[in-house]
């Protein structure tokens, strides 16, 4: 990949979903920019493979573990990160859902799945969120990355929404939730100096890393300050 030109040398980042794909990703592509990262996601067994990452940085990397939907779990947390790094400047709340929907039956649009998928994505980006932006607003600056996918304005997937069955109507109305949880919280501290925009994954992003990393750079790097609570979509 061509080589990236913004300095982020010093900054800290806390990466919400670190054990995902993506989140591995940008891991190593931070770390290599000597950003130091407070790892966090649902689970620990990856945390080791993180390190043998990003052995070879001179990045500071912090590993925790959070209950999800635990408000006190996430505060807890993002305060000892905070205490660990001295900063946040940066927030990526990243996809994992798909991942994730491997451990559900495709034909369950059952209650019960609604409220793991809308707990373990959207009420998860809250609660980091909402840990992290009080230290951001004491020094009136930072930036707010939210990974969403292109569903909530496809609506494609199996059964694409279908009442009767293979519905995957759960994952775009959460994806279409992330839009407007992004934009309203937006709203509410981008004229406080914290940018806040987002990454819509397609289908095949696994595939398509390299741009995935160029947006998250864009982001970072304040070129676009003036197109906030935007998102980007890699279709």
């Amino acid at each position: 990949m061509q080589e990236l030109m913004h300095d982020y040398k010093g900054k800290n980042c806390i990466i919400f979903g670190a054990n995902s794909i993506v989140g591995m990703e940008l891991s190593k592509f931070l770390s290599q920019k000597e950003v130091n990262l407070g790892l966090i996601d649902l689970e620990s067994h990856k945390h080791n493979m993180l390190n043998e990452i990003n052995g070879n940085s001179e990045s500071r990397i912090v590993n925790k573990t959070v209950s999800s939907g635990n408000e006190d779990s996430f505060k807890n947390v993002v305060d000892n990160i905070v205490n660990d790094l001295g900063s946040v400047d940066y927030l990526i709340c990243n996809f994992y859902l798909e991942e994730e929907m491997r451990k559900y039956n495709s034909n369950d649009i059952s209650v019960d799945t609604w409220d793991k998928i809308f707990e373990k994505w959207i009420l998860n980006y809250f609660l980091v969120a909402r840990a992290t932006v009080p230290y951001m607003l004491q020094k009136n600056s930072g930036k707010l990355v939210y990974m969403n996918t292109t569903t909530g304005y496809t609506g494609e997937g199996e059964g694409e929404g279908y009442l009767t069955g293979n519905g995957s109507i759960y994952e775009n109305a959460c994806s279409s939730a992330i839009t407007g949880m992004m934009t309203s919280i937006g709203r509410d501290i981008i004229p406080k100096g914290i940018s806040v925009n987002g990454i819509a994954l397609g289908p095949n992003y696994m595939n398509d890393m390299e741009r995935i990393l160029w947006a998250v750079d864009f982001w970072l790097s304040g070129l676009c300050e003036y197109a906030p609570a935007q998102i980007l979509r890699l279709y």
